[in-house]
Parts: C-alpha cells; structure tokens; sequence
C-alpha cells in the first residue's frame, strides 16, 4: 500500500510538471527581444550562464555548447535515488502525460522513479559539462573585454547575481 501512495505521488508530480514543461517550454515560441539578443550575438564570441531551466536559449537557436543552465533544464530528468546516473531527455514522458498516457519514468540503472532536472532537493547534480564549457570561456577571454548582460536578474536571485558582481569586480575588462 505504501508503494501505491509513492507511485500516485510520483504520479501526480510528472501530470504536474508535464503541464508546466508542456505550456512554458515545449510550446514556447521566442519572443522579439530574444530574436533581437540572437541576432545582436550572431558572429561574436558568447556564452549564457542562466538560472531560466525552461530551455528558452536552446528553443531560440543559441548554441546548446554555449549554455550552461545553472539550476538545471526541466526538459531534462534525472534518478531520484540520489545517485548520479545520468540526465536523459523527458519530452517523451510530458507528451505521453499531456495526452493522458502518462507513465511514472524509471531510471535505466536502478529503477527509482526520475524526477526533473533542478534543485528540488539535495540530489540535483548540475550539468559539470557545461559549468566546465562556461569556465573555460572566461578562462580564454580573462584578458579581453566581455559584456556581461545580467537580464531578469535581480537582488531576489543572489545565487546568480553575486558570482556575477563578483566576476565583473575582479576583471575590470
């Protein structure tokens, strides 16, 4: 009886998130200003460090190598077991779910349900690749002068804007 209640929980998170993922990302059409900032970047040397997980830059045409999607990608889902096992694509599960097909995702290595790809709890593990990608590019532009553009991001969202203050003080450039 205890498994039932998880699985219906599980259950009504993924119906829960799969509305969400469905409505702000799948369906997502950029909007002018991220055409403008796509153009505006075109030819020239950039990269994103975001703390948007709707996939918004990669539905608009930026290069998915340039992105680093600090708190994670809710298109992307990961074990709830709370070991790393890998992140894989959950766009196949939000379609089935949208359509009333929905099935609770099973991690391939040890069959615990998956759960989306943020820092719902202490089992996120953010994408090292792209956090690398993003090191290097500041690495490799240390000594040239960057823009950084810090769009929607406030006092209300410290874990992003404090790096980023800090970043722009210790490289006047």
């Amino acid at each position: 009886d205890a498994l039932d209640k998880d699985l219906d929980s599980w259950d009504e998170k993924w119906q829960f998130w799969s509305q969400l993922i469905n409505e702000y990302s799948v369906e997502y059409e950029p909007s002018k200003a991220m055409k403008q900032l796509k153009k505006l970047l075109n030819g020239k040397n950039y990269f994103i460090a975001t703390s948007t997980f709707g996939h918004f830059f990669e539905k608009a045409g930026f290069d998915q190598e340039k992105i680093f999607n600090v708190f994670g990608d809710w298109t992307m889902m990961q074990c709830s077991s709370g070991l790393n096992h890998g992140t894989r694509s959950d766009l196949s599960t939000v379609k089935r779910y949208v359509n009333g097909q929905g099935e609770v995702p099973r991690c391939e290595d040890c069959n615990s349900p998956m759960e989306l790809h943020m820092p719902l709890n202490a089992h996120f593990f953010p994408d090292e690749d792209a956090n690398t990608r993003f090191r290097w590019f500041l690495t490799r532009n240390q000594t040239k002068k960057v823009v950084v553009l810090e769009l929607g991001v406030d006092p209300t969202s410290p874990q992003l804007l404090d790096p980023m203050v800090k970043l722009v003080e210790q490289f006047k450039d």
